[in-house]
């Protein structure tokens, strides 16, 4: 292994342990920002995943709120613990995300984004028209008796984060990147090197479905309550679009650094204006500078700052 590459890998595994030593310190606020770091990082992953293949999803809070719902009702009508309910809802997420890409069939740009977009307004609406199932407006607990200590909800979301990073690292070395990659630059073209553009927009949204699914599933467990409305905001949606913007898209360590960077803006901004209606604002306002002055992120502007650096 190269040293740059030695260097990689042992920044990747201190950050590793860094996430899933977090729970053992025992504090709550630690415990809640490591929640809704790690959470919107796989979601942000699943996300960028999908743009990696020229797909722009406006829906990806469709995949997290049937996550939800599947892990809740996993657990309170069969009782299945924490493992096989996250196991239940990645699974529906997968499925779902091959059942989208089948019935989208060819549709690109715009009118894939609207589909998605629509998606998760029907989930919605579903979930708001059908109370014997998902408790309608009032929505519906987690069985109380079920839910264990929160340091361990804590270190199961950490360890979801690490899978979502190691599992899209290891896409990354695959023949599925390179097609994807093909079908985002141009997809008539890749059909001319034996790329299925179907097949491929199965597979790379089954991940990115059960990925997502997998986060809100975990977030079901942290908190114990959903409602439709909470399930399928498209606040989920904006988020998982922010983060990769602002560290950085088509790589993988920018929907990282972006996710730390969302929560700890949204955060910072809270307590320093007293109200969370401000973070929206200054993450609006962010996003609209780092896609005008910083298309690549802030990785990207790293990469660039080291690049000036490193010449003579």
């Amino acid at each position: 292994m190269m040293p740059k590459a030695r260097v990689k890998a042992a920044a990747w595994a201190a950050l590793a342990v860094a996430v899933l030593a977090a729970p053992a310190l025992g504090s709550p606020v630690l415990n809640d920002w490591n929640v809704r770091i790690c959470s919107l990082m796989m979601v942000a992953l699943s996300w960028n995943l999908t743009l990696n293949a020229g797909l722009i999803s406006l829906g990806h809070s469709a995949f997290w709120g049937l996550g939800s719902y599947a892990a809740l009702l996993a657990a309170n009508r069969l009782g299945a613990p924490l493992p096989l309910s996250l196991l239940i809802a990645a699974l529906a997420g997968s499925l779902a995300g091959m059942g989208l890409a089948a019935l989208t069939g060819n549709l690109r740009g715009i009118f894939f984004a609207i589909s998605t977009l629509a998606f998760s307004e029907i989930l919605r609406v579903v979930g708001l028209m059908t109370p014997d199932l998902t408790g309608g407006a009032e929505g519906l607990y987690l069985t109380p008796g079920l839910r264990p200590a929160p340091a361990v909800v804590t270190f199961a979301v950490a360890l979801g984060a690490v899978a979502a990073v190691v599992v899209c690292a290891g896409l990354a070395l695959t023949r599925f990147n390179l097609a994807c990659r093909a079908m985002r630059n141009n997809e008539d073209v890749s059909k001319m090197f034996g790329i299925n553009p179907l097949v491929c927009r199965v597979q790379c949204l089954a991940v990115a479905g059960g990925m997502a699914s997998l986060a809100g599933g975990l977030n079901l467990w942290h908190g114990g309550f959903l409602d439709p409305l909470v399930a399928f905001d498209l606040h989920v949606t904006v988020l998982s679009q922010i983060a990769p913007l602002l560290g950085g898209i088509h790589t993988l360590v920018g929907p990282v650094v972006g996710s730390v960077l969302t929560v700890f803006l949204s955060e910072g901004t809270r307590i320093g204006l007293g109200a969370s209606g401000y973070s929206q604002l200054v993450l609006g306002v962010l996003l609209v500078v780092c896609v005008l002055a910083m298309p690549s992120g802030v990785v990207g502007l790293w990469r660039r700052v080291l690049a000036r650096r490193a010449r003579p």
